[in-house]
């Protein structure tokens, strides 16, 4: 009761803050015993609370890119021809549109392509809408014989973030594809689902295959047989009669209902009998003719153990945007519980081939843990340095600050992704340190003692006292990050979280510092420290103590340094010449001349965009050559497989044979939505958790290129390609040359030159061009002269052949119980379309109605295929690239640009100007000269490097900027920034340690040390121009300024070193820890020497000398 009295006096009694408060002081003395202080922090934990488990969650940020697909058909023309006249000015009216970045252009035999991609960050409807209203409006610039063009936009939300496997042993892909078309049915109705497709199996279908010789003996002609079957499939209304008022509706029913009716198809009268299509045709009711396979098989660390692959088919489920993740997933897996209970047939499996859901729930869930045993770090460092209350009042502040984080980042549409966890575990210790400094000051200045009624002042005097370097130096951090907003390009939005939160952190802890600290200090801390000022006049008097050991060793340090100018110079010599031998590291590897093109130098620190990624997967790729057969494809493929199962932690792994398997965001970025045929496969391979497997994908995926030689020994035709999950923005191809010049087929030539040096590149795999290779097709010539005298239209017969090899749609089954259409296709079998000259063995009716054979008017002969034509912004290019499964393309890029720059090639004799390897993206020269420009992974990282340096000399700009606005002076600042380049002393050296490349992430580390070791070197340059205006001398002021900051700088360090370590061992974000760490460890301790030294230097050279030193002026 007497404390209570004791307390309520001390709240009311009158005292006399600092004469001049800055905003720290007033926050604190506004909210010490205010009892709204309370409900600010229920507030922000509820609002925390509730947005933490609503705000949707993702693996990674979302990258918006719009783009499409415009196909344009324009029949018998040849590649040429369809770039000259359609391909260029499409191309030529899609530059115009504004938002553009890139037009890619394919001029292929009889149709052309344009992929049209937006700058990152454009609206995807807008530019949508603005490309249907510019092609629309140029339609009449497109060339006679050129059909309406398709347009088809590429959309990141349609990438599916579940795939199911439907598999059986005992059924059918045709089974399991009707099966599969119900069952999505009960899932794509699920709140959040977006886009479902069904991938794999066989269509229903009604074949009609044609028998040509049954047909040439009636003599009938296939056109006839067209026509008679294209109007026998047929309902429309007709109108409606009227009688007695009433109307009634009149349909005309003309519908095929089964395959029998089909075959009563009367084609032809023959001598008064009818000839019905079942005479001439094989009518089946069944799969469609198979053009593609699929299936799943089961690696060494499958559940169902298995050296068979069965048929499967494959669900993908897309979500809506903004959707969660997590939620949309796990309500497909209780669905799905639901139907394999009640609708499933128990011979029927489901495989879940991906859920990006449960990967995004399990790296939220695991970051957060991590985020937890850092602030846990934080906070065992905080009571062996200040005592468990102390440390408790700092703890509380971590969550609260954490919450105001995650409601605004929720305000603006933010997603908890892993940037954004790894945004708010790097400014862990960035955001204690504002209560730190505080909590830090009240302790020193309790122990200094004051009268029991003016602890309340004494709060709030310790917490002005920091209140105006601190603030200036957390907007100096705050303005280190935020330059990163400007990040161009797909890195943009990916590192978007990262100058988003950090901010918003960062300004939360200072307001929360001077905000809460003084009130729960006030609330945990005034019983204890009240009852020793009663009885002495200090703590220290009560309790004396010897000096602290960290002041004793810091005095020992610096005061020879200080003392002896001898002493001094050699040891800033020394610091001198350590940072030119940590700026060397990465440079090691440049200076190696030709043996840059081999292992990293001993001493070396390698730099890299992005380091391998530890996923979960990995793609196979097989391609064959041109006009490969599918069983052909296939048997490669199962070869592949073989090798698959004896790859350690593979689980199970889906086949496609013919088309793509189902997309993730790098393979809408390789163009794999459109790539297809009878020469080309992929394999997703499925790996078990990281949890469960030592060795990372990066491994297993080598360890299944070295186990694959054998294959690729056996079949030196396939082209056997590894894709690995990019752990950032993926690109088309890692290294990727673009070549350009006025002679097509030289560069063509000069590709396959290229192609031959690539193979000379350490550790360079995947290894490709766009030069499809020579292969022969076959071309009927139609006799003009022959075929009109016999009464034959050639455009006739080029119709007629196709239908019968190609196939047509005579329309589609009316059923009631199917969940796709029933198509009926008329086609000549395969076995009558595997020897050309059995095509002229068909017949065609001329004018007159007579039966003509093929034979007398027409010839068949053996051709090459015509190649298809790229280009890139109306210039004509070729493209050589591969994917590096060691080494950094920068080496790769390097070598081979001194392989090719200006040096002749043999087989195409071309000399190439290589170029694009600058900050500003070169443009190709393809008038006259011939241009290599470096594109793929190289260009990203030049482009990221440049705006991120271009982002830290703004910051260190606006830093300066600051400082010289709050000391009035331009010397000043230079001194607390001289801090920032002794950060590298430690970060090269820690990558070269710890083995890590030095990559954009390490970059964000050594970004965010500028604000960190500027923060530091503020505090300490303040309390020293503090005790010189108490009169202190300067050499006194200097080191007792060091003793006094010594322990705040060393607890913020070592929280940033503790809380930075749970992210040192990420494939991805463990070169940004090792900046933190190494780079944190050298400039504390530098800073701690190096910053007073110089500013003794300057104000000794200043005049100190003479009145303090004893040097006599000069007169």
């Amino acid at each position: 009761m007497n404390e209570s009295k004791e307390e309520s006096k001390m709240q009311s009694n009158e005292y006399t803050p600092p004469e001049k408060l800055n905003i720290a002081g007033k926050l604190a003395k506004i909210f010490i015993h205010s009892k709204i202080t309370l409900m600010i922090m229920l507030a922000i934990i509820l609002a925390g609370v509730l947005t933490y488990s609503i705000t949707p969650r993702e693996y990674n940020p979302q990258i918006i890119v719009p783009a499409a697909n415009i196909i344009v058909p324009k029949g018998g023309a040849t590649p040429e021809e369809v770039q000259n006249m359609v391909v260029k000015p499409l191309e030529t009216i899609l530059n115009a549109l504004p938002g553009v970045k890139h037009t890619y252009g394919y001029a292929g035999q009889d149709f052309g392509a344009v992929t049209v991609q937006f700058e990152v960050g454009e609206s995807q409807t807008e530019s949508l809408v603005k490309l249907y209203n510019q092609i629309m409006q140029n339609m009449d610039q497109m060339p006679p014989g050129t059909q309406t063009p398709l347009i088809k936009p590429i959309n990141v939300d349609d990438v599916p973030m579940m795939t199911l496997a439907v598999t059986s042993s005992e059924l059918s892909g045709y089974d399991l594809r009707d099966i599969s078309l119900k069952l999505v049915e009960n899932l794509r109705n699920l709140p959040g689902v977006s886009f479902t497709n069904v991938i794999g199996g066989q269509s229903r279908a009604i074949n009609i295959w044609l028998d040509a010789q049954k047909i040439a003996l009636t003599g009938i002609p296939l056109e006839h047989i067209s026509k008679m079957l294209k109007g026998s499939n047929v309902s429309l209304p007709i109108g409606e009669l009227v009688n007695n008022n009433t109307a009634y509706p009149v349909r005309v029913h003309g519908f095929l209902g089964n395959a029998q009716e089909v075959g009563e198809i009367i084609i032809s009268v023959e001598q008064g009998r009818p000839i019905y299509l079942k005479d001439i045709a094989r009518i089946e009711d069944g799969p469609v003719e198979v053009d593609t396979l699929s299936r799943i098989g089961y690696g060494s660390h499958a559940e169902k153990l298995s050296n068979q692959e069965y048929p499967a088919v494959t669900i993908t489920i897309a979500k809506k945007p903004g959707t969660n993740a997590v939620t949309v997933a796990d309500a497909v897996l209780e669905q799905l519980e639901l139907l394999k209970k009640t609708s499933l047939p128990h011979n029927v499996d489901i495989t879940v081939t991906r859920n990006d859901g449960e990967k995004a729930g399990d790296a939220v869930s695991e970051l957060m843990l991590h985020l937890a045993i850092a602030a846990g770090s934080v906070f065992l460092i905080l009571i062996v340095f200040l005592g468990w209350r102390e440390a408790s009042i700092v703890t509380v502040t971590v969550p609260l600050i954490l919450f105001v984080v995650f409601f605004v980042g929720y305000l603006f549409d933010q997603t908890i992704n892993r940037i954004t966890l790894f945004a708010l575990i790097l400014s862990l210790g960035l955001l204690v340190d504002a209560s730190i400094v505080v909590i830090e000051n009240i302790h020193r200045h309790i122990h200094k003692g004051c009268k029991p009624e003016e602890f309340s002042n004494l709060l709030v005097k310790a917490t002005n006292e920091i209140g105006n370097p601190t603030n200036v130096a957390t907007f100096a951090v705050i303005l280190a990050f935020v330059p990163m907003a400007f990040v161009t390009g797909m890195m943009g939005p990916f590192m978007a979280p990262i100058p988003f939160n950090v901010p918003i952190a960062m300004i939360s802890s200072l307001i929360i510092a001077y905000i809460l600290v003084p009130y729960l200090a006030y609330k945990f801390l005034s019983k204890k420290a009240i009852k020793e000022m009663q009885t002495t006049e200090s703590m220290e008097t009560r309790h004396p103590e010897k000096e602290d050991w960290m002041q004793v060793l810091y005095e020992k340090a610096i005061t020879p340094l200080v003392a002896s100018r001898t002493k001094r110079n050699i040891f800033l010599f020394v610091v001198l010449i350590s940072l030119f031998a940590a700026m060397a590291q990465p440079a090691l590897q440049f200076m190696r001349g030709d043996d840059m093109n081999s292992e990293l130098h001993p001493l070396g620190v390698e730099l890299k965009m992005l380091p391998y990624d530890d996923t979960d997967t990995f793609l196979v790729q097989v391609d064959m050559p041109e006009g490969t057969a599918l069983e052909a494809t296939d048997t490669v493929v199962r070869r592949v497989n073989n090798v698959l199962r004896e790859v350690p932690f593979v689980t199970d792994f889906s086949v496609f044979v013919g088309a793509p398997a189902p997309i993730d965001f790098a393979a809408l970025v390789r163009g794999d939505i459109i790539k297809e045929g009878t020469n080309f496969a992929q394999i997703r391979v499925n790996l078990v958790s990281k949890k469960e497997r030592k060795m990372s994908s990066h491994e297993i995926a080598k360890h299944f290129d070295e186990a694959v030689k054998d294959v690729r020994v056996r079949f030196p035709e396939a082209n056997i390609k590894i894709y690995e999950t990019p752990p950032g923005p993926p690109v088309t191809m890692q290294i990727l040359a673009e070549l350009y010049g006025p002679d097509y087929d030289k560069l063509r030539l000069a590709a396959k030159d290229i192609t031959e040096k690539m193979h000379n590149i350490y550790g360079l795999s995947n290894i490709d061009d766009s030069v499809t290779e020579s292969t022969d097709s076959f071309q009927i010539d139609i006799d003009r002269t022959q075929a009109n005298l016999l009464g034959v239209v050639p455009a006739q017969v080029s119709k007629m052949l196709r239908d019968y090899i190609n196939g047509f749609e005579l329309g589609y089954m009316h059923l009631n119980n199917v969940r796709e259409p029933v198509n009926i296709i008329v086609r000549l079998p395969r076995s009558e379309r595997a020897v050309p000259e059995q095509l002229l063995s068909l017949r065609v009716s001329n004018a007159s109605g007579a039966s003509v054979p093929i034979s007398s008017f027409a010839s068949i002969k053996k051709v090459t295929s015509a190649k298809p034509i790229l280009s890139r912004n109306q210039h004509q290019m070729v493209i050589v690239g591969g994917e590096l499964l060691t080494s950094s393309p920068v080496y790769a890029i390097l070598s081979l640009d001194k392989m090719l720059d200006g040096v002749m090639l043999e087989n195409s004799q071309v000399r190439f100007h290589t170029t694009n390897l600058g900050f500003v993206e070169a443009q190709p020269n393809a008038v006259m000269d011939y241009t290599l420009l470096w594109g793929g992974e190289m260009r990203l990282t030049l482009d990221v490097f440049r705006d991120m340096g271009s982002a830290f000399i703004v910051a260190i700009v606006l830093i300066f900027l600051i400082l010289v606005g709050y000391y009035r002076s331009f010397m000043m600042p230079v001194i607390v920034m001289g801090a920032i380049p002794l950060t590298m002393i430690g970060v090269f050296p820690g990558h070269w340690l710890t083995g890590q490349a030095f990559t954009a992430t390490s970059m964000i580390g050594v970004i965010a040390l500028a604000g960190i070791v500027v923060r530091n070197s503020l505090l300490l340059i303040d309390f020293i121009i503090e005790y010189r205006a108490e009169g202190k001398t300067l050499k006194d002021s200097v080191i007792e300024a060091g003793k006094v900051r010594f322990r705040p700088i060393l607890l913020t360090a070592l929280a940033i070193i503790f809380a930075s370590m749970i992210m040192i061992t990420d494939p991805v974000f463990g070169g940004l820890a090792v900046s933190l760490i190494f780079g944190t460890i050298s400039s504390t301790i530098l800073t701690l020497l190096v910053i007073p030294l110089m500013y003794f230097i300057w104000q000794w050279h200043g005049g100190v000398k003479y009145t303090e030193g004893g040097v006599t002026p000069p007169k």
